[in-house]
């Protein structure tokens, strides 16, 4: 991938291969990348417009072997247009929900609240997500990273984890309660951070990666007009 700028900031710490969680019979490889010191926001948007992402205090991106299915997507907030069931699900989460925003923190209720969306989904079984990985993966970032905390009738059940930049907001990861799996709370968490994104008048929301053969990530791709990574190019997708 072609970048504006090397990477000498940047200690690659890691190689790690391990099954695909988003196709079936292949393998992943990603990257992991270590910043070797503090970055601009600009920086940060940098990374995101190349196509990385946060894992803890590192940044990683995917280099397979024989696949390129994985491709970052965002969102250019003044273009996006909401469908019917958006505005359905934004005005069904706003009467029903309440949220605040404030830097990442690790307890109790937030790591039963991820465990029982991991279960929920299958990705976990019944092993319980350790204190310490959740610190390191949500809480020990090295970036301008805030949650959004999402409740009813004053109980927690959901959160959003997000990383700022300057032009850009990156939707890190979003976990909720099951039981309130009827107010699309993943979608409601897109349709707040694109609220947000309006207010304070940052220009693109990054989702992440996109591949079209994993059921659990077309979500993404209905929000629109949107834009694809191709080949070191943002494109756009109606």
């Amino acid at each position: 991938m072609h970048r504006q700028f090397p990477l000498i900031t940047d200690l690659r710490v890691d190689e790690s291969t391990m099954p695909c969680p988003y196709l079936p019979n292949r393998q992943a490889r990603l990257i992991y990348w270590l910043p070797q010191r503090p970055w601009s926001k600009e920086e940060f948007d940098q990374r995101l417009h190349e196509g990385q992402r946060r894992h803890g205090s590192l940044v990683y991106e995917p280099d397979c072997h024989g696949c390129k299915e994985c491709i970052s997507l965002r969102l250019e907030i003044e273009k996006f247009q909401p469908t019917k069931s958006h505005r359905r699900i934004w005005n069904k989460g706003q009467a029903a929900l309440t949220a605040t925003i404030g830097a990442p923190k690790c307890d109790r209720p937030r790591i039963e609240l991820l465990n029982r969306h991991s279960h929920w989904r299958g990705w976990t079984e019944e092993r319980e997500i350790p204190t310490s990985q959740y610190e390191f993966t949500f809480v020990n970032s090295a970036f301008n990273s805030f949650e959004i905390s999402y409740y009813q009738s004053d109980q927690l059940v959901g959160i959003a984890i997000c990383d700022q930049g300057q032009d850009g907001l990156s939707a890190v990861y979003t976990y909720y309660d099951p039981s309130v799996a009827k107010l699309s709370l993943g979608t409601y968490s897109i349709l707040y951070q694109i609220d947000y994104c309006r207010q304070l008048g940052i220009k693109y929301l990054y989702l992440g990666y996109f591949v079209a053969d994993c059921r659990s990530l077309n979500y993404k791709a209905k929000f629109s007009p949107h834009q694809k990574l191709i080949e070191g190019q943002w494109v756009d997708f109606a």
